[in-house]
Order: C-alpha cells, then structure tokens, then sequence
C-alpha cells in the first residue's frame, strides 16, 4: 500500500492559499485491505473510504468507464494494478493532477507545476467532457483563482463550449450544480462564475437568468471583493428574474437562500416603482414575513445601498418607517380576531401614509 495527498490541498499549499481539507490517494491496495485497516467506505459502490481517526477521504487509485448520461453513471476499476498516473489522469484539471507522497516528493504527470507557474486552468485528458458537472468546475476555479490572474486555456474552453451544446448538460443533478455554485458564491469574484458558463454557453441551464444577466451581473461585480455573501449574491444575480422559484426548484437551493431572494426582490420592487400605494406596500411587508422576522428586509436594505440602489438616507428613512410600525399596537379587548387584525392593519396604513413621502 501507497498513500499519496492529492488534489486541492496540494495546489492550493503551493499558491499559499489556507485549506481545510485533505484527500488522499491509495494505490496497491484493495477494499478488503481498507476494512480491515479501519477505514469505513462512504456509499456501497464507491471506492472512498474515511480514515478511522482523523476522518479524512482515502480513495481507492482507480481508472473510471462511462456508462450512461450525466455524472452518476460510471463503472470503476480499482484493481491494485492501477496505477497513480492512471488515477491522476481522470482528474479534472492539471493543477488539480498533483500528489505527494510521505518525503514531500511531487508527481506531475500532466505539467500542473507549469501551469500553476503560468496561472493556467487547463484540462487533463479527453476523459474530462465524459463528466459535464466538471464544466461547472472549472467555471468555479476560474472564480476562486481570479484573484491570482488565472485564465482557462483556448483548448479547454473549446471542450467547455462543446460540452455545453449536448444535451449532457440536462441530466445533471440539481443538488450537485448547486454545491459548485454556492461555492463560487463565497468566494471573491463570484461574478467570473457566471461570466464563465456565459462565455462557454452554459448560463442557459439557469432558467432566467439569461434575461436579466447583464444588468445584474454589474450588480454582483460591486460584490466581487466580498466572501461568504452567498445569500446576498444568489439574490443579486437573480434580480427581477420571472423564473427564479422555477431555478430554485430545479437546483434544491435551501428554503433560507431562497426567502432571502425573495425579500429583496420584493423590496426592489418597490423601490422601483416610486409612488407606493400604502396598502400594496404593506401586504408587500406581510408576504415577506416583516412582522415575524426582520433581518431579511433589513439586511435588503443594507444591500441595496451597497449596491447603490438606493442612497443612505433613504435606507435610514425606510427604516425608521419599519421600526414605526413595528411598535404598532392596539386595544384588544372584547374584539375577535379578524376585528384585531383589522384595526393592527389600519394603524399601520396610517403611519405608512405619515412616512410614505419620506421613502
């Protein structure tokens, strides 16, 4: 048996960026080898297996044989006889085709080193357009290495556009598209994620996005220095888009993301629209749940004066009013419900109706 470190962790030591995560590479080794070391395999027919103490991903070296559409359906070859070229060349990019062995001595059968040196995303083998979650990939690395000047060489990008044009791309799992693109979404230049798939012809996989994407593409520039904002820029770049439940749907983004873009594009909305009526402005605050939970409209108003949307006094101005509203109360003595509701509605109506002028 041979252990070697692969992947992220070497690229990103040798860029000096912080990691979290280790993978490592076995080779001359077998399952039963494995189990009986102490290692737990994750999943039944996958050759990956969780070290006993430290918990970190141990994968069996293997050659892999596409067996189907999408990314799921492959069959693997993890015979002790693979060797570590082999393993590493169905790796996705070359920068990520690095191991290291226990005296620290590098194997780069693909020229990672070199365009690690160059700022180069580059594919590793022809094996590469048999996975199209990898598209989505590599559109993440260009975003998390944008700060570092990488680009993606003129062949690559042909595989990507050519990997766009079939039909491979619709059998993705919509929780898997959604892991690399909350990804990109915490990291800085987030924008290059989005500019990426756009240039290679893969935005289309996003319902909407393509109607609204110029404009609001400028918007998520302005977040492009921020980090772990996924939230706020998921909601950015889907701005006034009219397919975005459809998209959330589709891609399982979480209950919370998706309340969070709501909110804002309610809010905007508004705003948009200059001459608030008083009570469309407060049915607007009840869907997105104001009077129950605050941070989001709150926090939507922060963002958008950091997008510059609206000016800070009338951030200052819109929150002064919400607060107002918020102290509201009645007598409820002796009244049903619906008489409760009714009066709580109509003195809100009337602060709104004091402030509106202010908005």
């Amino acid at each position: 048996m041979k252990i070697f470190l692969v992947g992220g962790a070497i690229r990103d030591e040798l860029l000096g960026i912080p990691f979290n995560e280790k993978d490592w590479v076995v080779v001359n080794s077998s399952h039963k080898e494995m189990i009986k070391r102490g290692f737990k395999q994750v999943g039944k027919n996958f050759p990956v297996y969780l070290h006993p103490k430290t918990k970190e991903q141990y994968a069996l070296a293997r050659k892999e044989r596409k067996t189907g559409k999408g990314h799921k359906n492959f069959s693997f070859n993890t015979k002790s006889d693979v060797t570590l070229i082999e393993d590493l060349k169905r790796r996705d990019i070359t920068i990520n085709a690095i191991a290291k062995d226990d005296s620290g001595k590098l194997y780069d059968p693909f020229g990672g080193l070199k365009d690690l040196k160059e700022r180069r995303i580059r594919i590793v083998s022809k094996a590469f357009s048999e996975d199209p979650l990898r598209l989505f990939r590599v559109a993440r690395f260009k975003s998390k290495l944008a700060e570092l000047n990488f680009s993606i060489s003129k062949d690559s990008l042909e595989v990507l556009k050519k990997m766009s044009s079939n039909n491979e791309i619709n059998y993705l799992s919509g929780e898997r598209i959604w892991d690399e693109t909350q990804k990109a979404l915490s990291y800085k230049n987030s924008s290059k994620y989005f500019t990426t798939l756009k240039k290679v012809g893969a935005l289309k996989y996003f319902d909407g996005l393509e109607k609204t994407y110029y404009k609001n593409l400028k918007f998520l520039k302005k977040m492009d220095c921020e980090i772990d904002m996924v939230s706020e820029k998921w909601a950015i770049i889907n701005l006034n888009s009219s397919y975005s439940e459809i998209l959330e749907r589709k891609i399982r983004v979480p209950n919370k993301m998706s309340n969070f873009r709501k909110t804002l594009n309610e809010l905007f909305q508004l705003i948009e629209k200059k001459n608030i009526n008083e009570k469309k402005l407060l049915n607007s605050l009840n869907k997105m749940n104001f009077f129950r939970n605050e941070f989001n409209l709150f926090n939507s108003l922060d963002l958008l004066q950091k997008l510059k949307i609206i000016s800070s006094k009338t951030n200052k101005n819109w929150k002064f009013l919400l607060n107002d509203l918020k102290k509201v109360k009645v007598k409820t003595s002796g009244l049903r419900d619906e008489e409760i509701k009714e009066k709580i509605f109509n003195k809100r109506l009337k602060v709104i109706r004091d402030k509106k002028n202010d908005l």
